[in-house]
C-alpha cells in the first residue's frame, strides 16, 4: 500500500463515496461524552451583514459587551461565522436568553449545535425578539390572546409583563422567535368575525439592528437590495420607513 500522510488520508474520505464512516455510538465513551460537553458550552454566530467582521473585533465585542463570568473562547469559520466556547452552560443560558445581540448595529444570530454541529447545515434566520404590540383592543388583552398574536409573528415563546394572568395595558410585550430571512411584519389585523371591523395593532420590535428599508429583511443594506424598487422621482421607495 502507497504511504499516505494525514491530510492525503483526510483528502481521500472526503472524495470517496465509498470512504469508511465512522458511527459516533461506536466510540470509546469518554471520547462521545467530551464531545457532547464541549457542543453543550458552545454557540455558533453568524453575523448578518455583507461587511466583513473580523475575528478580533467580534472577539473585542464578545469580552465587553457580554462580561461572561469566564472569557469566551472566539474561532472563526469562514466569513462573519464563529463558533463560541463557554464555560460553563450557564453562560451560554444567558447570553442565548438576553437576545438580540448585534455588532456595529449588524444583527448577531446564534445557532445551538445539535448532533455533530455541522454548522454548514445552520441556517441563521430565526432570532428571538421581544415585540411590543401597540393598540391592542380589550378583547386581546389576555395571555392567550397574547399567544396566537405571537404565533402570527413567528414562533410565540412568552408574554412579558402580566400581572394576575392578564395584560394590564393597551400594549402586549411578548417574546417571539422571528424569521429573520422574510420581511418583518410591521402590523397585524384582528376581527371578531369576517364581517365586523378589524383592528389593526402596531408591531414594534425591540433593540432592532439596521435592517433594509426596501424589503424590510435584515442583513443587507438598501443599496444592495436583490428587491429594490425604482425611484420615485429623485426619492426611493422605501416601504419600511427612512
Amino acid at each position: 500500500m502507497t504511504n499516505l500522510n494525514y491530510s492525503d488520508i483526510c483528502s481521500v474520505l472526503a472524495l470517496e463515496d465509498d470512504a469508511e464512516e465512522i458511527v459516533i455510538s461506536n466510540l470509546q465513551s469518554d471520547l462521545r461524552t467530551t464531545g457532547e460537553k464541549k457542543l453543550a458550552c458552545s454557540l455558533v454566530a453568524c453575523i448578518l451583514t455583507t461587511k466583513v467582521i473580523t475575528r478580533e473585533s467580534f472577539s473585542l465585542f464578545v469580552q465587553n459587551v457580554w462580561r461572561t463570568r469566564a472569557i469566551v473562547g472566539v474561532e472563526s469559520l469562514e466569513d462573519n461565522k464563529f463558533i463560541l466556547r463557554f464555560a460553563s452552560e450557564v453562560d451560554r443560558r444567558r447570553i442565548i436568553s438576553h437576545g438580540p445581540w448585534s455588532i456595529e448595529n449588524y444583527l448577531i444570530a446564534l445557532e445551538i449545535p445539535q448532533g455533530l454541529g455541522d454548522y454548514t447545515k445552520m441556517k441563521f434566520n430565526r432570532v428571538s425578539f421581544c415585540v411590543q404590540l401597540h393598540n391592542v383592543p380589550i378583547f386581546g388583552m389576555t395571555r392567550e390572546m397574547g399567544a396566537v398574536l405571537g404565533s402570527m409573528l413567528g414562533e410565540f415563546e412568552e408574554v412579558l409583563d402580566i400581572q394576575s394572568g392578564d395584560c394590564i395595558r393597551k400594549t402586549l410585550r411578548l417574546r417571539v422567535i422571528i424569521d429573520v430571512s422574510k420581511p418583518l411584519k410591521r402590523c397585524l389585523k384582528l376581527q371578531l368575525d369576517a364581517d365586523k371591523e378589524a383592528s389593526i395593532i402596531l408591531v414594534r420590535y425591540e433593540r432592532l439592528p439596521d435592517l433594509c428599508y426596501a424589503c424590510g429583511i435584515l442583513g443587507h443594506p438598501f443599496r444592495e437590495c436583490p428587491s429594490r424598487k425604482p425611484l420615485q422621482g429623485d426619492q426611493p421607495i422605501l416601504i419600511f420607513g427612512d
